[in-house]
């Protein structure tokens, strides 16, 4: 399963001429420490017997490739679903999923309109030092916009039919199980 989205990330990141390069250095520490983390933690046979008790497993290092190789995949994703969106696109996609949940006392427009001033907000700070200071300096209220609307486009058919195959694959393995 692993191998078949793999082989399916690498084609749309081509196409959305995305660069994960840069994402994968990032996690390099995370990605590190999960892979030492599962070679010295589960036990098993030593890969280094001359090094007795402080070897890693060999076991604990498949395991640990393993995860590791299950979040870089989880990353690529990533990318490609949520990060090559605009995030006004994004905002819309939140309204629209929390939308059902009105029904609970969940005020979608609100937390979409919320999390896009977050985002603007964010946008305009550059990279470097002193951007929290900068952000919540009494005087940064200026340059927040007074208003934030979010564009709704009409729901195409395609639309309804992922999530309603998600949820019934969902479902599907559920009864199953």
């Amino acid at each position: 399963m692993v191998a078949l989205l793999t082989l399916a990330a690498l084609p749309l990141l081509a196409v959305l001429r995305r660069a994960p390069v840069r994402l994968m250095w990032r996690a390099r520490w995370l990605l590190l420490v999960l892979v030492l983390g599962y070679a010295y933690g589960l036990p098993g046979e030593p890969l280094l017997p001359a090094l007795g008790d402080y070897s890693p497993s060999h076991a604990g290092l498949l395991h640990g490739s393993q995860q590791a190789l299950r979040l870089l995949l989880l990353l690529l994703w990533l990318d490609i679903l949520v990060l090559a969106q605009p995030s006004d696109r994004l905002l819309e996609g939140l309204y629209r999923l929390a939308a059902p949940f009105s029904a609970l006392g969940v005020d979608s427009q609100r937390a979409a309109l919320r999390l896009g001033l977050t985002l603007q907000a964010i946008e305009r700070l550059e990279r470097g030092r002193g951007n929290l200071a900068r952000l919540l300096d009494t005087d940064a209220g200026d340059d927040l916009p007074g208003s934030y609307s979010i564009r709704m486009h009409p729901l195409r058919p395609l639309d309804l039919l992922v999530p309603t195959a998600l949820l019934g694959a969902l479902l599907g393995l559920w009864l199953n199980a």
